[in-house]
């Protein structure tokens, strides 16, 4: 193969990187979308059974909420990470982990965090940095399979609290901001955030005993069931957009180095064509001279 040759071979396969580069960051950008409208939706659902948790939060001797979905008053604290399903993301599961690690600090000796991960990436380097986990399964790529993993995820967290294993809940997750960097969060779903569910209720219902069939106990710790969902599906999501927005701007960068790299490879074509012809010039110049100096 001529080099020629060679170098139109290396720009065909880059244009046929070019379109699958292409294709994936228009993936990402739907998905993107696709979650942020989303996401309004996910938060008013959440505002309003914080609403209810707060407007029944009375009804509770004492507001005793610290036994709502305890089983114990100690206990290891679990912490949940939604990291990315799929590679191609940069730094994104790297940061995360490290704002884990900020935030449990060095290990406890009795009980220690334990961790639950969503996203098959982060939780296998997770795995490779030495990080014993409690639980991990595959991340959502859709928003419609949302529900599922988030359902699958807080079954094994009550499991945890009806054992009493676990006393506390934290999540991280990474917020998109548009146009700018996603930034990760870290979120405390139990124990209740009384402060804020009492925000969340308007004032005159505030006002207000709520009507209920059930006994305070069980009324409260379905709504906290309901909340917990709720909020981890808003974190999910969060994520899965975070996930795309990454993937996106990775795409974004190697589309422009694969277009500069195609420019020069085409310009080395063109160098590489020129010299072509100049020798073939040459071999006819002297084919001719030799011709012309033969004896008849």
């Amino acid at each position: 193969m001529t080099q020629l040759s060679a170098i139109r071979s290396r720009i065909a396969s880059l244009k046929e990187l070019t379109d699958v580069v292409g294709a994936m960051r228009a993936l990402a950008g739907m998905r993107l979308q696709e979650a942020q409208q989303a996401l309004p939706g996910i938060r008013r659902y959440a505002h309003s059974v914080a609403a209810a948790l707060g407007s029944a939060l009375p009804l509770l001797p004492d507001g005793d909420t610290a036994s709502i979905g305890a089983r114990r008053s100690h206990g290891a604290r679990a912490v949940i990470l939604c990291t990315a399903e799929h590679g191609f993301v940069g730094g994104f599961n790297e940061r995360l982990l490290e704002d884990a690690r900020r935030l449990t600090g060095p290990p406890r000796p009795v009980p220690e965090d334990r961790f639950y991960v969503l996203g098959s990436h982060g939780a296998a380097l997770a795995l490779e940095r030495g990080w014993k986990l409690a639980w991990h399964q595959p991340a959502a790529t859709r928003l419609a399979g949302t529900p599922g993993s988030v359902g699958q995820l807080t079954s094994q967290l009550y499991a945890g609290l009806a054992r009493g294993d676990i006393v506390r809940i934290d999540c991280l997750f990474a917020r998109y901001r548009q146009g700018g960097v996603s930034h990760v969060e870290c979120s405390t779903l139990l124990p209740l955030d009384t402060t804020a569910l009492a925000a969340a209720v308007a004032a005159p219902a505030a006002a207000q005993e709520p009507l209920h069939h059930l006994a305070p106990q069980e009324l409260l710790e379905g709504l906290a069931a309901e909340y917990l969902f709720a909020r981890l599906t808003e974190a999910a999501v969060e994520s899965l957009a975070s996930e795309n927005a990454a993937r996106w701007t990775a795409m974004e960068s190697a589309r422009d180095n694969v277009s500069h790299k195609l420019d020069e490879l085409r310009r080395v074509a063109q160098r590489a064509r020129q010299e072509e012809i100049t020798a073939e010039l040459l071999e006819l110049i002297v084919g001719t001279q030799a011709l012309s100096g033969a004896p008849a």
